[in-house]
């Protein structure tokens, strides 16, 4: 991936207006210049994308590192939760691999097959360096700690809860595991993988969890749920060329083909 000398530029002075001074709802939206397949933007303000083979952060100093994950195949999920230990799943060939800060590999590449498991669709972090795994054979989550043992098994998930989940995307967040299947709902279970509740969101694919809100996008509006009132809030319009919108605590982040608009569009 190449970047230019304009674009890195524009990013630095973006990421120090954004650092002095706040966004208002009327505050005019500051862009980056970069096109990008896929962005995690962290919960600091740090920006990660993905693009033509390379994981590249931006630092919120204006400084960036990039790294290559050409030979690992197609990224599936990138977990930016912990920004010491950044997770990379590639589910075609089943290995998950670790970078720290500095976008440096932390540790071996993590072959999943090794650990018994085959049809792991879904990844994401776990607390104390640990990660949990959505185990498609058996519809069961798995959690792993640093060293690689299994510390939580849930059994089949379908059988105990009798629901046909279908399961699109997890995150752990403030300890709880926040599992999202389209046709049930986000389905929420604690750090011992036992089953909580079922959030009343449907027909979504991806979604972000800033405690107490879930955010996501349907029908191109972007909405907030918020976990204790139930109310569901429409926060925004949608444009069809907005490949997505993902909040990080502070800014949204509008994804285009060619740019990342940040603003404050939730007060």
């Amino acid at each position: 991936m190449t970047i230019n000398k304009t674009s890195f530029i524009s990013f630095f002075i973006l990421i120090s207006f954004v650092s002095i001074f706040p966004y208002n709802t009327d505050a005019q939206d500051s862009l980056l210049a970069i096109k990008a397949e896929k962005i995690y933007p962290d919960n600091i303000g740090n920006v990660y994308i993905v693009e033509n083979g390379a994981v590249t952060k931006f630092f919120t100093n204006g400084q960036s590192k990039t790294f290559s994950i050409k030979t690992l195949g197609i990224l599936q999920s990138m977990d930016v939760s912990n920004t010491l230990r950044i997770l990379l799943y590639f589910r075609d060939f089943q290995k998950i691999l670790f970078l720290d800060n500095q976008l440096s590999q932390n540790g071996d590449v993590i072959e999943l097959s090794a650990l018994g498991l085959e049809q792991a669709s879904l990844v994401c972090s776990s607390f104390n360096n640990g990660f949990w795994v959505y185990n498609q054979a058996n519809n069961e989550l798995i959690r792993f700690n640093q060293q690689l043992e299994t510390n939580v098994k849930t059994g089949n998930l379908k059988r105990l809860l009798n629901k046909d989940i279908r399961p699109t995307g997890m995150i752990e967040h403030n300890g709880k595991l926040y599992l999202n299947s389209p046709n049930v709902g986000i389905l929420v279970f604690d750090i011992y993988g036992a089953f909580l509740k079922i959030i009343p969101v449907y027909a979504i694919t991806d979604f972000q969890i800033q405690y107490p809100y879930v955010f996501y996008i349907y029908k191109n509006k972007y909405y907030s749920f918020h976990l204790v009132s139930f109310e569901t809030i429409e926060v925004a319009d949608v444009p069809n060329n907005c490949m997505t919108i993902i909040y990080n605590g502070n800014y949204c982040y509008w994804h285009y083909s060619n740019y990342i608009k940040i603003n404050q569009c939730i007060k």
